[in-house]
């Protein structure tokens, strides 16, 4: 999914469904099924506050919404993971907002819209601690001019970094390196399925078929280091929910 804001992946979530339904609104919101011969999933932040979901799940906005990890939001039916919505919310002209205020507003729009109720809960689950290898750390901060991309990568911030990780190892990775900000990221990996994936680089036609896990190229290339463990994860369990209302 391609989200077009580098945003922290975590925050504090506002549990109950009363916690929800005290945020802001969206002016108008207009909710469609999604085309499925285009492309999924996009979550655009337009100026002034307004949102652009483009073939998302409720899940998908649900874990948006609260800034969870994926894999983070329980119960439900099953048609939560595979129905897909395009939405347009705007805000009137000349609003200014921030972006906790659009994830609050979304937050809204899933109680007011598709009659979201839910609850939170703390479980120890199977997770990945983040820290910096031995060999010390291979990444660059993000202060200055952007390189071009054969420099230096691209432009990341820590928190949607640490989020992106959490997706392809499909599991919470729990950030010990203490940084913040944004960094040059390159990365280059094989997926478990045989997959070449890479962050931030350009595209080397030269690269074997078969290259590193994920594991490895975070060491070798950017000098981090992911350790197996149990720690303690906050997840948002539904409780119900409805197809959306009308336009």
């Amino acid at each position: 999914m391609r989200i077009v804001f580098a945003a922290g992946w975590f925050a504090a979530l506002c549990g109950a469904a009363a916690s929800v339904t005290s945020a802001p609104r969206f002016e108008v919101a207009a909710i469609y099924p999604h085309d499925p011969n285009l492309p999924v999933a996009e979550m655009k932040f337009l100026p002034g506050g307004s949102l652009s979901l483009t073939g998302m799940t409720v899940k998908n906005m649900i874990w948006q919404a609260w800034r969870l990890l994926p894999g983070s939001v329980l119960g439900g039916p099953t048609w939560i993971d595979s129905d897909r919505y395009d939405i347009q919310a705007k805000l009137a002209v000349g609003t200014v907002s921030s972006a906790d205020e659009t994830y609050r507003r979304m937050q809204t729009l899933l109680a007011d819209r598709f009659q979201l109720k839910a609850h939170r809960e703390t479980k120890i689950v199977p997770v990945y601690e983040l820290t910096i290898a031995k060999t010390g750390l291979r990444m660059r901060e993000a202060k200055g001019p952007a390189p071009s991309p054969f420099e230096g990568g691209s432009i990341t911030s820590w928190g949607y970094f640490v989020a992106f990780l959490s997706r392809r190892v499909d599991r919470p990775v729990i950030d010990k390196t203490r940084l913040q900000g944004a960094w040059y990221t390159n990365l280059q990996y094989t997926t478990d399925d045989g997959k070449q994936e890479e962050i931030g680089g350009p595209s080397d036609p030269t690269r074997a078929s078969a290259g590193p896990s994920i594991f490895t190229a975070l060491r070798e290339q950017l000098g981090l280091k992911l350790d197996s463990a149990k720690g303690p994860v906050e997840f948002l369990v539904v409780d119900s929910v409805d197809r959306p209302s009308p336009n």
